[in-house]
């Protein structure tokens, strides 16, 4: 089939059947499209709106497509990777990897460089000291050992390459920015996944729940942020065994205060945003500490590994006091650099 015809209902702001949104992307990921087709694609999608069905499609071939060793006799993993594309913040989303990891939750983080900053999770990892970019064996030895390892997306998925100087030279987010969340290549089958605008949270549970995800927390805060807020309100979307709700967060229940918005500002180079890392995973008492508290908790909770979000607050947080969230950041770190 022709560009042309893999893009018609497109032209007409319609949107694409499963089939014909799986052709698209498959033709993109060959590398058959040319920069200017890639970014009409991508500039239509963004007007239009990718529909859960065309999300779920998408990811399908992304994860069919995605390269590396087989996770299918490791436990259940926690993805906490979000889309990017938020209003600025330290790194709240790999900080409560750590702590989650740390509680007894196997953590397969995807990431990638920065989005909404100049420090996304692998520029910060790679600050502390982590190797990022680890053979497929030292990659699955540390989800069996430590409970946590780092799936850097290029590493995972080589096709997007065609489709990236389109990305760059468009400068606004497209569809891929939604995707990598969706696309984790060991299959996590629970996700806490930010988004950077609140119009995603519920088509991108639709489409979690279109690809058999079990459970996932779909967060946008009120202020923008694309984590669950521990500043103001998060909205968000609950997939929980093939149901989904909506609902709104918030700070106090989780049992803390609404912090001043400055808490969360990023440090001014990857130094700087691994001491604030660093920082809220090893001092309980500091306000960066309970900035990562509803993301370690919600990360908790759809794990199963408490009740409710604020039983999962409180082993989230005596996880930091017992050392434990730091010694799984050394742990970490030491064993992604082992050959």
């Amino acid at each position: 089939m022709d560009f042309p015809q893999l893009i018609a209902p497109l032209l007409e702001s319609q949107n694409l059947s499963d089939t014909q949104a799986r052709e698209l992307m498959e033709y993109l990921t060959a590398g058959h499209a040319t920069d200017a087709q890639a970014g009409a694609v991508m500039g239509m999608l963004r007007v239009k709106g990718a529909a859960a069905s065309e999300l779920a499609a998408f990811a399908t071939v992304l994860r069919k497509e995605s390269v590396g060793p087989k996770f299918d006799d490791l436990n259940d993993f926690v993805d906490t990777c979000g889309t990017g594309g938020g209003i600025p913040s330290f790194n709240i989303s790999t900080a409560a990897a750590f702590i989650s990891a740390a509680a007894g939750v196997s953590i397969a983080k995807h990431g990638n460089r920065g989005v909404s900053s100049k420090c996304g999770s692998a520029d910060v990892l790679e600050a502390l000291g982590a190797k990022i970019q680890t053979s497929w064996d030292v990659l699955k030895r540390m989800l069996q050992t430590t409970g946590l390892g780092f799936l850097y997306a290029p590493a995972h998925h080589p096709a997007l390459q065609h489709v990236g100087k389109a990305r760059r030279e468009l400068g606004f987010r497209t569809v891929f920015n939604q995707l990598g969340p969706l696309a984790n290549p060991a299959g996590a089958q629970f996700q806490l996944i930010g988004v950077y605008d609140e119009r995603l949270v519920r088509p991108m549970a639709e489409a979690l729940g279109r690809l058999g995800t079990r459970r996932a927390l779909i967060a946008h805060g009120m202020d923008g942020l694309d984590e669950v807020s521990p500043v103001a309100p998060t909205r968000y979307a609950l997939l929980w065994d093939g149901e989904i709700s909506d609902g709104i967060l918030t700070p106090q229940g989780f049992g803390i205060p609404a912090l001043d918005p400055k808490i969360i500002l990023p440090g001014d180079n990857l130094e700087q945003n691994a001491a604030l890392l660093r920082k809220a995973v090893t001092d309980v008492d500091s306000e960066l500490c309970t900035a990562v508290l509803p993301s370690a908790a919600c990360a908790l909770w759809i794990a199963g590994k408490a009740r409710d979000r604020l039983q999962a607050t409180e082993m989230a947080r005596q996880t930091v006091a017992e050392g434990k969230a730091k010694a799984k950041m050394e742990e970490f770190v030491e064993e992604s650099n082992r050959a």
